[in-house]
């Protein structure tokens, strides 16, 4: 049996309040826009954005030293931008 569809905008913005929450990280939200979202795999971001597979699996593991112009081609094509938000999230409010 399939999955049902999933809507990609609703999960932007389900994931986007719960890493604003704190429950879950940047590369967490990137690897589910990804797979659940997009329904694409690793090596299709790579061949699409020109990533290694390696830049990929460290930005989506929070791991590594990716750079800023590396980040904002993985997120651009998540439908993110990169912005600057400040530590204490009840600053938000």
């Amino acid at each position: 049996m399939n999955k049902p569809e999933t809507n990609r905008f609703e999960l932007k913005a389900e994931l986007m309040q719960q890493m604003l929450r704190g429950e879950i990280t940047m590369g967490e939200v990137g690897r589910r826009i990804r797979t659940e979202g997009l329904r694409m795999s690793q090596e299709e971001v790579c061949k699409l954005l020109g990533l290694s597979r390696q830049v990929v699996s460290d930005i989506e593991n929070n791991a590594g030293n990716p750079r800023l112009d590396s980040l904002q081609k993985y997120f651009k094509l998540m439908g993110f931008e990169i912005a600057l938000l400040p530590r204490q999230r009840s600053e938000l409010k």
